[in-house]
């Protein structure tokens, strides 16, 4: 975690008394587990600095006087909805009904209240409650106030030969008549951009471009609104903020985070945060976009691994690489925790390539309450896997009861603490959820009592000898997971079979289908007696 070392040394350089953190979204639909990034950077960050016995704040700015730009892909509204396109999105009413105050309180709460959850707790702030504030009013007249000098900075920034420099006012208004703020026409949006001004009245005066509305409004009574680039440094400058990472595109040299930079500085008089830039995190490939309805949500996480995974998943890479994330990779990624967990506990060794203290430092970052008094004994995620399965083999009390016995064998211990089993009843139930909304086919099975005739007619003799010799050989021992799996493969060469054969024949005596989940955790999730009995019926079988 050196970018976390470097980052919180450049914070201690600066002096600043209290350390502000910064990140924010606008709450334009679901928000998804990108967002998570930028929160918990900041949260490292919190946790290292107040270590060195910094005071700190972690503001979490949500953008609820943005306009509703449009429905998101996948959102059941009606379609008078549409109606509230170009509204702020705090006017626009809750899509589900009456559970939130409004379309921005509904989406952003549903992020904010699984923070908790996941270590983060920052100071919320909504945009649309700000911008009441005198702060916020003192930074409109200021921007008026010094409009041509921010309009020649912006020259410098945005090519917009459509619109001439003098031309462009960074202040627009909530309609009084229809309450539009920037309506979309034809396709294109178009804010409601203010025609004059006088500050000495303390007046401005705008256009609608939804209803055509002309009127003028005091400044300090008007619902009236900066343009994101200068929104983004007059909040800086009111906060004082010392550090807010954000998406790669913002911080490519000249972009929108270094004109933010000098508009907080020339303008609103302040130095402006440290600048960490991230990359995205993407979801099967493709970038995550509220508005075109691809999310996967914290909620949707919690629902399948534990937060600390997530923590995990996101800190353990470098801010400046990608992460592709994809629902399959849940099993390896909450075993891989499980793994560094072990490390830190000096259960498990590092490899030659880990820094063994950097591993220590990134568990310390990952989790949610605190470091454990000692190493918890946890049922591997592969394991809850395929035992979930075996419900309605089993039911659900034998399953448990062997969840247990493997997180007791794996971390060798004789039994589990309360608190240790009833993480084991977690993550079954989390496995569960997972089997049924992300496992692929592979990885699903059901078994039954007797065996397939039509799948033991596709075994060849060669198969049944080897289904005859794994039998007697899994029943002579206590097998671990690695050494199980070795074996298939060596006796299968032995007895002149490809791996393919004879890993085909297994699935074939116990699911009746040629592929399946890996073959050892799936052995030793099923009870040894009814795997020995099974591969020894098939075996005998003709076809």
């Amino acid at each position: 975690m050196e970018w976390l070392r470097r980052v919180v040394s450049e914070i201690l350089e600066r002096g600043d008394d209290p350390v502000v953190l910064s990140t924010g979204k606008t709450p334009s639909g679901p928000i998804h587990i990108g967002s998570e990034r930028e929160l918990f950077m900041c949260d490292s960050m919190r946790r290292l600095l107040e270590e060195k016995g910094k005071r700190v704040r972690l503001l979490f700015i949500v953008d609820s006087f943005d306009p509703f730009k449009s429905v998101p892909a996948g959102l059941q509204v009606p379609e008078s909805f549409k109606e509230h396109i170009g509204k702020p999105l705090c006017d626009v009413p809750d899509p589900f009904g009456e559970c939130h105050n409004s379309y921005a309180e509904h989406f952003a709460e549903e992020f904010l209240e699984v923070q908790d959850k996941l270590g983060v707790s920052p100071e919320v702030i909504y945009a649309h409650q700000l911008y009441t504030r005198e702060e916020m009013k003192n930074a409109i007249r200021t921007v008026l106030r010094k409009l041509e000098l921010l309009q020649e900075i912006r020259s410098r920034y945005v090519f917009a030969p459509e619109e001439g420099s003098q031309e462009w006012v960074p202040v627009m208004v909530v309609c009084e008549r229809c309450g539009m703020l920037a309506p979309k026409i034809a396709g294109e949006v178009h804010p409601n951009r203010i025609s004059s001004f006088n500050l000495d009245e303390d007046l401005v005066e705008y256009r609608c471009n939804a209803c055509g509305y002309e009127g003028s409004i005091e400044i300090s009574k008007g619902r009236i609104k900066l343009s994101w680039r200068v929104d983004w440094a007059a909040k800086w400058s009111i906060f004082k903020v010392t550090c807010e990472p954000a998406g790669k595109d913002h911080c490519v040299k000249g972009g929108a985070y270094d004109m933010g930079l000098e508009v907080s500085q020339r303008i609103f008089g302040y130095r402006g945060p440290i600048k960490v830039p991230y990359e995205w995190l993407t979801l099967e490939g493709k970038a995550m976009k509220t508005h075109k309805g691809i999310t996967f949500t914290p909620a949707e996480w919690l629902s399948v691994a534990p937060p600390e995974v997530m923590r995990y998943m996101i800190l353990s890479v470098d801010p400046m690489r990608h992460i592709s994330f994809s629902p399959l990779k849940i099993p390896d990624l909450v075993d891989s925790f499980d793994r560094l967990e072990r490390i830190y506990f000096d259960a498990e060794a590092s490899s030659e390539a880990e820094d063994p203290e950097e591993l220590k430092l990134l568990y310390k970052m990952c989790l949610v309450d605190g470091v454990p008094d000692s190493l918890p004994a946890r049922l591997p995620y592969r394991f809850a896997v395929f035992y979930v399965q075996l419900i309605p083999l089993l039911g659900y009390e034998r399953v448990l009861e062997k969840s247990i016995m493997m997180a007791a064998k794996t971390y060798r211990r004789s039994s589990l603490s309360r608190e240790e089993i009833s993480n084991v009843m977690l993550r079954l139930t989390m496995a569960m959820n997972w089997v049924e909304k992300y496992a692929p086919e592979r990885w699903k099975f059901s078994i039954t009592e007797e065996l397939l005739p039509e799948a033991a007619s596709k075994l060849t003799d060669s198969q049944r000898n080897f289904l005859s010799r794994l039998a007697a050989t899994f029943e002579s021992k206590e097998w671990d997971e690695q050494e199980l799996q070795n074996y298939v493969f060596t006796l299968a060469r032995d007895m002149g079979l490809t791996p393919q054969e004879a890993f085909k024949a297994v699935y074939l005596a116990l699911l009746g289908r040629e592929y399946g989940p890996r073959l050892a955790p799936l052995l030793l999730a099923l009870e040894k007696k009814w795997v020995v009995e099974r591969l020894m019926r098939a075996s005998s079988l003709t076809a």
